[in-house]
């Protein structure tokens, strides 16, 4: 099945308030898991910069995670910001995430220029040329830097997509629904991520691991052979 493109940007209010609530709750518990898999030993006090932040879901568990880091979380929709921003001074941790708006490509307005660790959770499906995440790593992150994408694999037919949503999101609300579906057929397969890596020069420095039925992560180090 071909790779049906979805609207890069995610600004409708609706959206924004489905995907504040607790039902991504289990999307955020695998990613968490993965960066505590993958990077067991990083130092309390990283910066990251979490691309796609959306309503800061990431951002804001990776700064419970990490009780000295700072993240900065970048997302190119406003309504997203917003209720990102409310849920990081509701947690009382504005002292530690920051939201920026920003789309990519382009120079990020960003407090640093390089990060300890760069994280993106379900970003790279939105984007139509995914070179501009690859690239986007190695301009902001570090010589050293923990690398982790976690995003979803594309189904072989609709009807496949339509399996995932009936299987392992029962009870989710029909906007929520939708959109994963959309998403799921936007998404890229494991070998045409594994091709992205190569073209970036990231294939010996990255590792793709499928982390869950429908779920890919890419991790490592920017440093070749960690």
């Amino acid at each position: 099945m071909k790779r049906v493109l979805e609207p890069e940007l995610m600004d409708d209010p609706a959206q924004a308030a489905v995907y504040a609530g607790p039902d991504l709750d289990s999307a955020y518990y695998l990613f968490v898991w993965c960066f505590q898999k993958f990077f067991p030993d990083l130092p309390s006090e990283t910066t990251i910069l979490d691309l796609g932040c959306g309503t800061a879901g990431v951002s804001l568990r990776l700064a419970k995670l990490l009780a000295d880091g700072k993240v900065d979380g970048v997302d190119g929709a406003d309504t997203m910001l917003e209720y990102g921003r409310k849920a990081v001074q509701q947690e009382n941790l504005d002292h530690r995430v920051k939201l920026f708006h920003g789309t990519l490509p382009g120079r990020l307005d960003l407090p640093r220029s390089h990060y300890g660790a760069i994280v993106s959770n379900s970003f790279l499906h939105h984007l139509a040329d995914p070179m501009v995440l690859w690239n986007a790593i190695e301009e902001y992150g570090e010589a050293n830097a923990a690398i982790l994408v976690v995003d979803l694999i594309r189904p072989s037919s609709k009807e496949d997509a339509q399996g995932v949503i009936e299987k392992y999101m029962p009870d989710a609300p029909p906007l929520l629904c939708r959109d994963m579906t959309n998403s799921l057929l936007a998404a890229f397969t494991m070998e045409e991520v594994t091709s992205q890596l190569h073209i970036a020069g990231l294939i010996e420095k990255l590792r793709l691991k499928r982390v869950s039925p429908f779920q890919f992560a890419v991790y490592g180090r920017l440093t070749e052979g960690t």
